[in-house]
């Protein structure tokens, strides 16, 4: 079989327009959308001072209704319309043939992988808004940077996450995990990752920006769902690995969102931060919801992320014989997507 390597263009500039960066004597380690946990979700655990249910709350399971056919058909269509039908065309990244290293293998036009999440996300949030009473109240904000920076023991990390989509409502979610169910995770132990540090795999750096700053700018929206979208080709991550970047957005919009409203007291929170995120890579969704308790990262009290396997939306979408065909279809994901998004 014929070994292949896709080749990702040079990486963008991540920073916010008009902040300047400058010279620190503390190095800062931070992290952004190329950062990959060595080990997965006990990395990310370790982290953001997290405890993870592996499941989905029960409120968002059951509001997760089956698909109806009306909707099953516009599901099919969305697929269609980003990963098919799309008139966009641009040059694809250069694929390096491993089996013929050094051969100058032709680029090929389509539609990009960034370009098909971005499509699909919108068309499934056009359908849930039309199924979910209320929605259509909510913000959607697209194509986001939210920065925050924070002490982990004795070294800075600066957390610089861009989201494709955050969707944010005029009221918060409900506190899932009560003060008393709170208090009775202090004494739950996270992953021992020894010796190596959750720091491990992230580069200081002497020149950074030390403001922080989350991707809606209005105090009046509470956050709702962050989508994020994993378009490098070169990251190849597992599950857990995948899992565990989808932890990390949320804790740093979480926290972001926290200090720019200014409800902390001391490390902890006046009341918890709770927001839901879906990560999505090719035809994978992976969903979550993650409850802010504290910014204390090595404290006893601990932060609550509710999350389950990653589900594949479909397993082939392609032209066969000059017609659109579509393999393997996984209704659960939108009947999951619907069970976060009636959540208010």
């Amino acid at each position: 079989m014929t070994k292949i390597e896709v080749v990702d263009p040079p990486p963008q500039p991540s920073v916010l327009q008009d902040w300047k960066t400058e010279v620190k004597d503390t190095p800062c380690h931070v992290f952004n959308k190329r950062f990959s946990p060595l080990i997965g979700m006990p990395q990310v655990q370790c982290l953001t001072n997290s405890v993870v249910q592996s499941s989905l709350p029960k409120s968002v399971l059951d509001c997760a209704t089956k698909i109806t056919e009306e909707e099953d058909k516009k599901v099919k269509e969305a697929i269609f319309h980003a990963h098919l039908l799309d008139s966009f065309q641009a040059k694809l990244p250069k694929v390096i043939n491993m089996d013929r290293p050094g051969w100058n293998e032709r680029r090929e036009y389509g539609i990009p992988f960034g370009r098909k999440h971005k499509t699909l996300t919108y068309q499934l949030l056009l359908l849930l808004d039309q199924q979910v009473p209320g929605a259509l109240e909510r913000q959607l904000v697209e194509d986001t940077l939210t920065q925050v920076t924070l002490k982990h023991s004795d070294s800075l990390m600066q957390i610089n996450h861009e989201a494709a989509f955050i969707v944010s409502s005029l009221t918060p979610l409900p506190q899932l995990a009560d003060n008393a169910e709170i208090k009775s995770l202090q004494e739950e132990t996270l992953p021992d990752i020894y010796p190596l540090s959750p720091l491990v795999n992230c580069r200081a750096f002497n020149t950074y920006c030390l403001k922080d700053s989350y991707g809606v700018a209005s105090n009046n929206l509470y956050p709702h769902t962050i989508f994020i979208h994993q378009n490098q080709s070169r990251m190849k991550l597992s599950e857990d690995q995948f899992a565990g970047i989808s932890l990390l957005h949320a804790f740093s919009h979480a926290a972001a969102y926290a200090k720019a409203t200014g409800s902390i007291v001391g490390s902890n929170l006046e009341k918890p931060v709770v927001l839901q995120v879906v990560h999505m890579h090719r035809q994978y969704f992976h969903m979550g919801v993650f409850q802010l308790n504290t910014l204390n990262l090595t404290g006893t009290t601990k932060n609550i992320f509710w999350t389950q396997p990653w589900e594949p939306l479909f397993s082939k979408c392609c032209f066969q014989a000059a017609q659109p065909v579509l393999e393997g279809y996984n209704p659960r994901v939108f009947e999951l997507l619907k069970g976060l998004h009636a959540q208010c």
